[in-house]
């Protein structure tokens, strides 16, 4: 196994978690916006009565 390999192997490896990562906090933090700002209408709402 050559020094060449061994980095390609870890570069597509730390690409590949990067991209899991990346999508998964764009997923969770899209859905923490959307409860974050139900919460203030809701708020907002309760305010105006």
């Amino acid at each position: 196994m050559t020094w060449e390999l061994i980095w390609k192997i870890v570069f597509i490896v730390v690409l590949s978690l990067f991209a899991v990562m990346a999508v998964a906090v764009t997923v969770l933090g899209a859905r923490d916006v959307r409860k974050l700002l139900a919460r203030l209408k809701d708020e907002q709402s309760k305010d105006d009565e």
